[in-house]
């Protein structure tokens, strides 16, 4: 193997500072933290991203994690879905409804400010494939619209009686719904609230 030669640049301080810190932490070498560092960013910038892109796309996968989700083929999910609803309508809707308040209440009790504004916007990042997932509130009511021309109907189904589960959860009562293959309309009211 070649000898590679070295080079000298200069950064701020504050940065070599920390990297030093973060070197010491981690059991590395300066040397070898800063190459690790230069090749992440190589390799992200010749993948077509950045390092924060990069790494905001590892915070997403992070947070799916966190969140009870795992990352699955579509095509799978969507059939796996089909046979489930097709096999045991009732027992698959009570699943999903079921899910959809066990993880209203896994936010609720996460110390967030704003679970539900919080649990919507993550339901949002991680429906990749929906082409419009809108959340409004307007003082005790929330509309929920989503649009997704891969959806099957039979999984549309499933993903609004999750929707609903959250709703439920948080207090709401739906007042109006619309669901058929790839479109998802609830309008909501909060119990004890006003329409």
């Amino acid at each position: 193997m070649a000898k590679v030669g070295r080079k000298t640049f200069v950064a701020r301080e504050d940065l070599l500072n920390r990297i030093s810190e973060l070197a010491k932490e981690k059991g590395y070498t300066l040397y070898n933290m800063v190459n690790e560092i230069f090749e992440f960013a190589i390799k992200a910038y010749v993948e077509g991203a950045t390092p924060l892109k990069a790494l905001e796309a590892l915070e997403e996968l992070n947070a799916i994690r966190k969140a009870g989700f795992t990352p699955c083929m579509e095509r799978l999910w969507y059939e796996m879905a089909e046979i489930a609803f097709r096999e045991a309508r009732d027992e698959t809707l009570k699943c999903w409804f079921e899910a959809g308040i066990w993880l209203a209440k896994l936010y609720e009790t996460s110390g967030r400010r704003n679970p539900l504004e919080d649990l919507m916007s993550d339901l949002k990042r991680f429906t990749w494939e929906a082409s419009e997932f809108k959340v409004e509130s307007r003082g005790g009511n929330i509309s929920v619209h989503i649009l997704s021309p891969k959806f099957p109907e039979s999984y549309t189904i499933l993903f609004a009686s999750l929707l609903e589960g959250v709703l439920e959860a948080f207090g709401y009562k739906i007042a109006s719904k619309e669901v058929s293959g790839g479109i998802i309309r609830l309008e909501a009211f909060k119990e004890g609230g006003s329409r």
